[in-house]
Parts: structure tokens; C-alpha cells; sequence
């Protein structure tokens, strides 16, 4: 039996080793309900599990009977030729066991560039509805890992890119424009927390507002609009003190306040006049 989602957004996650930024499961809880008010349905995939992090929370978005497939070297890492991540079967099953279910997980040991499109389609019961691809980080593996998420996505699904903006890796960057650059049928319209996120072109601006209205006024995530490669892109990034403060004029009294009682204190302190603002 499955979970709590938020318990595990909200705590578990935490807990998992991983490089997930835990934002992406806020982000990805409200793809999710734009999804379902669209009846778009299907399993989750992901290449590259590591040891469950992002993985968990996708599957805890499932309902009772879709699948959720693990695409991992785990016990190939002589295939891991850039060393991007070392995937433990163990440890995975043993998170996964922990925070979710093993119930309608499917595991896909081996090279996701050898994998046909037909063959995940029938390992995932169908098409998929959320893809990530956190796989090899070679422009080569990239650009297969994309092709084979855009060949696989339902209509309205939505695929989970890492590591595009990571400085450690160019050649996820260089594949990733080399995947748009070649009829990609996928255009982006969301980046955040080393993430972005694609969907086909009809669901671009749909997702975009649904994230809009979702974070608008919130106090953990903060939002702008702003294009990459062409195309419109909602920028999602967390919220700190400062972005806080100057959003909001309640901790901006606070702020006015704090800073009146120092000038004052250094008044009585130092018996000067009150010091230049």
C-alpha cells in the first residue's frame, strides 16, 4: 500500500540520497492536477532512479494499478562511462519500500539508449504521463534519452530534464539543443530547481498558467516569465528572506522597525546624533 504524498514532499524525501531539490515535488504536484483536469493519464518513467528520490514522489502520484518503470544501469556501472550517478538496486528498493511501494514498479536494468520505444510502451502498460530523463550525462545519451521520452509521452504528458544548467555537464546542454534543434516535437515551458520541464506545444501555455496561478503568492516559490530557445518559459526558483521581505509589506514594517531600534540603540550607545541612513 502506497503512502502519503505530502508526507514525502513535505519530510521523507529528505531523507533519500539524491541531488533532487525538493521543489520539483511541489512543482510536480501541481502538474499533476493540471494533468488529471485534462484526464491525462499513464505511468511514470524514469532514467536514471540513483537511489529513489524523484522517483518515489512520481510514483506516489499514482493511482492504484499504473506502473511505474526504473530504467537504471545499477548493477551495469561499466556502462557508466561519464560516471554520473552510481544507481544501488538495494538502496532504491529499499526507499522505495520504505516511502511508497514496489507494488506496479517495473525495473528496467540496462542501457536506456538500447531500449525501443515499443518495448517501454509495453513494460509501462501504455504511454507515459511524466518522464524523467536523468540518465547519461553525454550529449549522446541525452539526445537518445530525449527521443525515446518524446516517443513514449501520452498526450499532455510531461517530461523532467536535469541537469541542463549544470556547469559540471555541457554535454547534457549540447544535447539538449541538438534534440530541439531536430524536430523535437517537445518544446520547454518550465525551468527550476536544475530542472526543465517539456510538454508537447498544445499544453505549453496550459501547464505555464496552471503554475502561475498555483505560486501565486506564495511564500516558497517565486516566479518569472523569461524564454529559452525560442520558446516562453515560466522561471520557478525558491523563495528566500530577502525576495520575502520585499514582497511583503508586513516584513517590511518588521524590517523598518528592527532597523529604527539599532539607530536608536547607537544613539544612546555612542551619544551621537542619529547616524546617516
Amino acid at each position: 500500500m502506497k503512502r502519503s504524498f505530502g508526507r514525502y514532499r513535505n519530510f521523507g524525501n529528505k531523507l533519500v540520497n539524491g541531488f533532487m531539490e525538493s521543489g520539483v515535488l511541489a512543482i510536480a504536484e501541481v502538474l499533476d492536477r493540471a494533468q488529471r483536469a485534462r484526464q491525462v493519464g499513464g505511468a511514470v518513467a524514469e532514467i536514471g532512479v540513483h537511489h529513489g528520490r524523484l522517483f518515489i514522489g512520481l510514483s506516489l502520484l499514482q493511482r492504484p494499478g499504473e506502473k511505474s518503470v526504473a530504467i537504471d544501469l545499477f548493477g551495469d556501472q561499466a556502462m557508466n562511462i561519464d560516471n554520473s550517478g552510481r544507481g544501488d538496486y538495494d538502496r532504491f528498493e529499499n526507499n522505495v519500500k520504505l516511502w511508497s511501494s514496489m507494488d506496479d514498479v517495473v525495473i528496467q536494468q540496462g542501457d536506456s539508449t538500447k531500449l525501443a520505444p515499443e518495448v517501454l510502451r509495453d513494460k509501462a502498460g501504455g504511454p507515459i504521463r511524466f518522464f524523467s530523463v536523468d540518465g547519461g550525462h553525454t550529449a549522446e545519451i541525452v539526445y537518445s534519452d530525449m527521443q525515446l521520452a518524446e516517443a513514449t509521452l501520452v498526450d499532455g504528458g510531461v517530461v523532467i530534464a536535469d541537469d541542463i544548467f549544470n556547469q559540471q555537464w555541457p554535454g547534457v546542454a549540447v544535447g539538449t539543443l541538438k534534440y530541439l534543434a531536430d524536430g523535437a516535437k517537445l518544446v520547454p515551458f518550465a525551468i527550476g530547481f536544475n530542472k526543465v520541464f517539456f510538454a508537447q506545444p498544445d499544453y505549453s501555455d496550459y501547464y505555464r498558467n496552471e503554475l502561475a496561478t498555483a505560486f501565486t503568492g506564495s511564500m516558497r516559490i517565486q516566479f518569472e516569465d523569461t524564454v529559452f530557445d525560442g520558446h516562453d518559459v515560466t522561471y520557478l526558483a525558491p523563495m528566500t528572506a530577502v525576495d520575502i521581505a520585499r514582497k511583503s509589506e508586513t516584513a517590511r514594517s518588521i524590517y523598518r522597525g528592527a532597523y529604527k531600534g539599532v539607530v536608536q540603540g547607537l544613539q544612546l550607545v555612542t551619544g551621537k546624533g542619529t547616524p546617516g541612513r
